[in-house]
């Protein structure tokens, strides 16, 4: 469930749950006080509208004596609950003149009597005489209320009697009508507080506990576990953030990686670079010390040592200009002029060249089966120096007199794979996948400055790469290496996009 529909949920229950408690508790308080009080009505109200209703009920008898059985029936049974419940009791009698101050009460021809037993009446009764001998009178709690009534040309005493002591049910119902409101109010103000509470911790307890979970996360990640990774199954708000603080963790570790890996080749680098350029430089310097020195006294020994200077400040030229070419391209800052260009023309052009430049080498080329009619679109000069870097390297590590090259080509649905390979030594497993790193080369070549600066294949992925292929190494059927090259076909032969 989400947070959004939780929070409307806690508003509309927020509304809800405190009326109806409230009406609950309303509810249970009165039955409450209806029990502790043993009240018949809710208030005094009703008492004195059962004491009306009956005085009008023996009115309509006595003035209808005509009534149809049924209803007086019906009627007289109503007035005895009512006399019944309200501790009252009912007596007409039927009397020659109507009621004065002399006519004693109980007298006459009695013609009902409903409700409980009348109590003695001679106090009220010689109050009421006062009065003329009609209407109400009380006290001590009990009430007397005597009426004249004609009917069929009778004339009738209805005299009503009351037990129920009035003042003291006064002061009870006051009593219970001033606790009823407090109690309500007391109860609201607690179901709102619960309610309250309740709903707080409904709510807040999913959004506490993702926020915990995800400040874990960055703690962990503070302390350098990139490896964490959280896992949250709620369908909220929060899944996206916990997946995106995991893509997070993960490019951060990529991050961190390239940033390590980048330091690890820089440190090569500049290994690579005080290696390379210290063999030439000592070379230089011991043969500079000879000519001053006077070591080579002919001229034939001065041109030798000359020569040697001019050799070793070749290969320092040629390594700085390898090691300018590679930092361009690192930095995508070089000259790429791409055209469509035919893969076994190509091929068949610089490698029937570089036997020929090279044959005094020992370099023996072998040209196999090459794709016809596929076009590449890629600069001709990088693509030429990716080919020229892969044979200069394996003359360069051969440990025989003549090495020989091979070199086929096949498309692959989009790609055209470019295989050449060599005889020669091979290298471990171990140094396959280093190849193309910058200024890797095996221990011992180390001690053998004339094998080359390890920038070669370095170059050679980097170009491939902005020629949008791929270049990797493997070890080739005759023990020597295999280098292969994946290009991207021209897209107006084969589909894709061009470099």
């Amino acid at each position: 469930m989400t947070i959004k529909r939780r929070l409307f949920i806690s508003n509309i229950l927020m509304i809800v749950i405190p009326i109806v408690l409230a009406i609950m508790l309303s509810i249970l308080l009165a039955l409450l006080l209806w029990r502790e009080f043993d009240f018949e009505f809710g208030s005094d109200k009703d008492y004195y509208d059962a004491r009306d209703s009956v005085m009008e009920a023996a009115h309509a008898v006595l003035e209808n004596p005509d009534m149809d059985a049924g209803r007086l029936e019906f009627m007289m049974k109503r007035v005895d609950e009512l006399l019944t419940n309200n501790d009252m009791a009912l007596r007409v009698y039927e009397t020659d003149a109507p009621t004065d101050s002399e006519t004693e009460l109980g007298t006459g021809t009695l013609r009902y009597s409903l409700g409980t037993e009348p109590f003695d009446a001679t106090k009220l009764e010689n109050g009421l005489a006062s009065l003329g001998g009609t209407g109400i009178i009380g006290q001590d709690g009990r009430e007397l209320y005597v009426t004249d009534a004609e009917g069929s040309g009778s004339i009738y005493r209805i005299e009503l009697y009351s037990t129920r002591i009035v003042a003291e049910e006064e002061s009870v119902h006051g009593r219970g009508d001033g606790w009823i409101p407090i109690g309500i109010m007391l109860g609201v103000l607690a179901v709102l507080f619960f309610t309250s509470q309740f709903l707080t911790r409904f709510v807040f307890r999913h959004i506490r506990d993702p926020l915990k979970i995800l400040s874990d996360g960055v703690n962990q990640i503070r302390d350098g576990n990139l490896d964490y990774r959280i896992e949250y199954a709620r369908k909220d708000e929060f899944r996206p953030v916990c997946e995106a603080f995991n893509e997070m963790a993960g490019r951060l570790k990529e991050s961190v990686w390239a940033v390590q890996k980048q330091e690890m080749n820089r440190k090569e680098l500049l290994a690579g670079i005080s290696h390379d350029l210290r063999s030439p430089l000592t070379s230089i310097k011991a043969y500079a010390e000879g000519l001053l020195d006077g070591v080579a006294a002919t001229k034939e020994s001065q041109h030798r040592y000359v020569n040697m200077i001019k050799t070793k400040a070749d290969d320092i030229d040629h390594m700085v200009s390898r090691l300018f070419l590679f930092s361009k391209m690192d930095l995508g800052d070089y000259p790429n002029y791409p055209e469509d260009l035919d893969a076994r023309e190509e091929l068949e052009s610089f490698f029937r060249a570089a036997a020929e430049e090279h044959a005094h080498e020992g370099l023996k080329i072998h040209i196999g089966k090459l794709e016809k009619g596929v076009t590449l679109h890629a600069d001709p000069v990088q693509f030429r120096r990716v080919l020229a870097n892969i044979v200069e390297n394996s003359l360069k590590y051969k440990e025989r007199s003549e090495v020989t090259v091979s070199v086929e080509a096949a498309r692959q649905q989009h790609l055209l794979r470019i295989a050449v390979e060599d005889d020669g030594p091979g290298v471990t497993d171990e140094a396959l996948p280093k190849l193309f790193d910058v200024f890797y080369r095996s221990d011992a070549s180390r001690n053998s400055p004339n094998r080359g600066s390890g920038l070669g294949l370095a170059i050679s992925e980097k170009a491939i790469t902005f020629m949008g292929g791929t270049i990797h190494a493997e070890h080739a059927a005759s023990g020597g290496l295999r280098i292969v090259i994946e290009l991207p076909i021209n897209h107006a032969e084969g589909g894709s996009q061009r470099v």
